[in-house]
């Protein structure tokens, strides 16, 4: 069983959208929890006065009064992260620790990193275009030679795996196959192949002494799924 957490503060029934991921939060405790495992989708903008407003609708408007602040002292996206996090009490000592030291080594990391962070979260949230606009972006930056080859790898990779969950297959293979050819990888080539062979309309393993008929839409539908298991880089 999973830990179950009481929410002490008031849920609004005016939730607070987060664009960058596409959800709707209804508590200071939801907005903790989204802030400590997102930190790369907030910055200053974050904390405007559409979130203070939002706060007062939580019952927290100590906290909304406290970035207000902040922000008119021009305190850093990292004091006011901290902020809110402790603020809704969700975390342990050793956890909000650990949420600093994360966002101090983001200062210490190259531009190209600090966007692919951001762009691998708006993956995982399921914002593609978002996520493959910033991949897009990191390429058309000078290419920084103290990154390496498997960096960049990645990044062509996880563009790939952009196209191929809006089921652009051609632009899938053609993205893993330049991945490859800067980091050579078995699983990346087989991605390439099979992007290929959907980008063409064959369904993968056509031609094979398989039982029965396989629905076509249903296939595609459990390739698009198996796109999303991506390599960890």
């Amino acid at each position: 069983m999973g830990l179950v957490m009481i929410c002490k503060y008031k849920r609004t029934k005016n939730p607070l959208y987060v664009e960058q991921a596409g959800l709707n939060l209804y508590s200071v405790e939801e907005l903790a929890y989204f802030l400590y495992h997102n930190i790369c989708l907030v910055d200053r903008k974050f904390f405007d006065e559409r979130l203070c407003r939002w706060l007062c609708e939580c019952g927290c408007a100590e906290l909304a009064d406290q970035i207000r602040k902040g922000v008119s002292s021009t305190a850093s996206v990292e004091n006011l992260m901290l902020a809110a996090v402790g603020f809704a009490g969700i975390f342990s000592v050793i956890e909000r620790e650990n949420l600093s030291g994360r966002l101090k080594g983001l200062v210490k990391l190259q531009e190209q990193e600090r966007l692919k962070l951001r762009a691998d979260e708006l993956l995982n949230n399921r914002n593609e275009w978002a996520a493959m606009e910033e991949y897009e972006r990191i390429l058309r930056m000078h290419q920084n030679s103290r990154l390496g080859m498997e960096f960049y790898s990645a990044v062509w990779n996880n563009l790939g795996v952009c196209y191929a969950r809006q089921f652009l297959f051609k632009k899938a293979a053609e993205c893993f196959e330049t991945s490859c050819e800067y980091c050579s990888n078995e699983a990346t080539k087989e991605q390439a192949e099979l992007a290929w062979q959907l980008a063409e309309g064959i369904l993968p393993g056509a031609g094979r002494n398989n039982a029965g008929d396989i629905n076509l839409q249903k296939k595609l539908l459990q390739w698009e799924r198996e796109y999303r298991v991506r390599a960890k880089f």
